[in-house]
């Protein structure tokens, strides 16, 4: 998302909190240099009732973003279909290295087909956090439910005989409501 183009009612995401609506741009006062706030609101109220407060400089570092399009969510799915060498896919929707979307899916179709042990924690965690990130964002930008959007996500991966049994497991986790 362009600076500047958020305002009051935007929705952002990211990977952990979810979709997010900015309830209130705070104008920068004289001393801060880092430009508006951004007060965030997540749609779904948990327990805690959380709220962010995200300057519009560490907006990027902070993980919230603007949802991909529906085309660009097409085109993530078909990359993950074709996977990361055909180079005219790759040419065709390079995904910039600031594109949360893109990672979260690139990361997901590498440990689809690397072998990995599920007690190695880091890797298993990083699995689970990059099919949450996705399955949600997917699931928002189709407006499908989120088992929905998971199955989505493992028939672009291939077959299933093919793929990491830790990453379907991952995805099937992700997509319970």
């Amino acid at each position: 998302m362009k600076k500047g183009k958020i305002t009051s009612g935007s929705l952002l995401y990211h990977p952990v909190h979810g979709l997010c609506r900015v309830e209130r741009v705070t104008p920068p006062d004289q001393y801060s240099q880092g430009g508006p706030s951004y007060s965030l609101v997540p749609r779904v109220v948990a327990k805690m009732k959380s709220r962010f407060v995200i300057s519009e400089a560490d907006l990027e570092v902070s993980g919230f973003h603007g949802l991909v399009s529906p085309r660009e969510a097409n085109k993530i799915l078909l990359f993950m279909k074709k996977g990361p060498g055909k180079k005219r896919l790759v040419a065709e929707a390079a995904p910039s290295p600031r594109d949360q979307a893109w990672g979260l899916a690139q990361a997901i179709l590498s440990f689809a087909h690397e072998k990995f042990e599920a007690k190695d924690q880091r890797k298993r965690q990083a699995l689970e956090h990059s099919a949450k990130g996705l399955v949600g964002e997917l699931s928002c930008v189709y407006k499908f439910s989120l088992k929905k959007t998971a199955d989505r996500i493992i028939k672009s991966l291939g077959r299933a005989s093919q793929i990491n049994p830790s990453v379907l497991t991952a995805l099937a986790l992700a997509g319970e409501d």
